[in-house]
């Protein structure tokens, strides 16, 4: 009788043992974010970006914003049609540089118009806002320094392409609505 028990517990544990039994997984590991829409277009927006721009470059996002992924949205030479900057960093004989990207729409194809190199270790802020009260927005990008330093530049969209119209440091987290 007892070498029957033993036989049975041997074949069970065999079994469990080789069928790869496991605890199943808690409650907490099975629940996850639901996906947005606004997380599936960002996602289709870096997957359209990253072709445009150099080999081994990845898109830099904002050091202060989770939602941000590099790519902005907002129509700086007014033509009803938005186009995109796009911050990025890229390996250049193992020297990472930060650079930023304007990108417009001509028909269906998205091509880049305009680039410039950044500075400091990573990305503050990117975006648009009508800083000196045109009616049309410029392009303002912050730039970590590091120590709680930043720099501020800001580009005004002029004879077909962007030019710088103030560079500047900042403290703190850049606020669009209150620029330095």
């Amino acid at each position: 009788m007892v070498n029957r028990l033993v036989s049975t517990g041997l074949i069970v544990t065999t079994v469990l043992w080789l069928g790869g039994c496991g605890m199943p997984a808690s409650p907490i590991d099975l629940i996850k974010p639901p996906i947005s829409e606004g997380t599936i277009q960002k996602d289709k927006w870096s997957k359209t970006f990253q072709t445009l721009l150099p080999d081994g470059a990845r898109l830099l996002a904002s050091v202060h914003e989770k939602e941000s992924n590099g790519i902005v949205f907002g129509d700086v030479d007014g033509d009803g049609i938005n186009e995109a900057i796009v911050v990025y960093e890229e390996d250049v004989l193992n020297e990472r540089k930060l650079k930023a990207a304007l990108l417009k729409q001509n028909k269906e194809e998205w091509q880049v118009v305009w680039d410039t190199k950044g500075f400091g270790y990573g990305l503050d802020k990117a975006g648009f806002a009508d800083i000196n009260k045109d009616g049309r927005p410029e392009i303002i990008l912050g730039w970590s320094l590091g120590t709680g330093g930043n720099g501020l530049d800001i580009y005004e969209w002029s004879n077909n392409t962007l030019k710088l119209s103030v560079k500047k440091g900042y403290q703190g987290h850049l606020d669009l609505n209150h620029i330095p």
